[in-house]
């Protein structure tokens, strides 16, 4: 049985926890705990407190992708716990920058890579799917195939040359293989679930039956929205739909209407076991 629980999200139903704008989920396999993603910033060593988690039993960590609201968390982790693994996509520390506020550019990116090693992490950075822990992976890069799924256009990255668009290469997602099927945890999902899902299943020949996360449908437009729930639609293995972050409460409202009891709102301090 493995026990998986959000540490950090933009809503806390409970009293004494903490929200933020980020994610952050335990993976506990009975003999590895797995910290993907770590929110934005010390919420979650407050919420672990709350949730009588033992954060200093982690040695693995898996960045999602470089942004601030999945990455910013891991300074406060390495104040309390150092020589962690972190693995991540090689383009994790690109200088990125969302244009989504007037004329201005405002930083969206992590720390540099130096900022951290300084501090004792030891990173494993491949495009390539990375075997965690038992039954546990990365994606790997996420190719896109759809023709309804799209990248922000409010993302760029700062280059020699100037600012460039950002696809956002780095965008990785955890895989967690059972006798049941493929579970997956987004982070954001900024390459399009349904891209992320069809890739997951022809890499590990296996079907989804449930994901939570970030799915990134809050901001998209109405067609793509719409589209991704066709295509959920037509997964007749999906049992378990656990919307949260960036998928927004108004997507989270109509996917539980179009889900019924599949969808879990999944908050700081949901658990759920598979």
């Amino acid at each position: 049985m493995i026990k998986i629980t959000t540490m950090v999200e933009n809503t806390a139903p409970r009293a004494k926890l903490r929200a933020e704008h980020g994610l952050s989920v335990l993976v506990d396999t009975g003999y590895d705990k797995i910290l993907f993603d770590t929110g934005q910033t010390d919420a979650i060593i407050h919420n672990a407190e709350v949730l009588n988690v033992d954060l200093s039993a982690i040695k693995n960590v898996v960045l999602s992708h470089g942004h601030y609201d999945h990455g910013g968390g891991l300074k406060y982790l390495l104040d309390i716990k150092t020589h962690l693994n972190v693995y991540a996509h090689p383009e994790i520390f690109r200088k990125r920058y969302s244009k989504a506020y007037g004329n201005s550019l405002r930083y969206i990116g992590i720390e540099s890579r130096e900022f951290y090693e300084q501090k004792g992490v030891n990173f494993i950075l491949d495009d390539k799917p990375i075997k965690i822990a038992e039954n546990i992976y990365t994606t790997g890069f996420e190719p896109m195939v759809t023709d309804f799924e799209s990248v922000d256009k409010n993302f760029v990255y700062e280059t020699k040359d100037g600012y460039k668009e950002d696809d956002v290469p780095d965008d990785m997602s955890l895989v967690i293989e059972t006798e049941k099927g493929v579970f997956v945890i987004f982070g954001c999902a900024h390459r399009g679930i349904i891209n992320i899902i069809k890739h997951i299943e022809n890499v590990f020949d296996k079907k989804v039956f449930g994901f939570i996360g970030g799915t990134h449908l809050g901001p998209a437009s109405d067609f793509q929205r719409e589209k991704t729930i066709l295509e959920l639609k037509k997964n007749k293995n999906l049992k378990i739909i656990g919307p949260s972050h960036c998928t927004g409460l108004l997507m989270g409202a109509k996917l539980y209407c179009e889900f019924d009891d599949k969808v879990i709102f999944n908050n700081v301090g949901t658990t759920i076991e598979i």
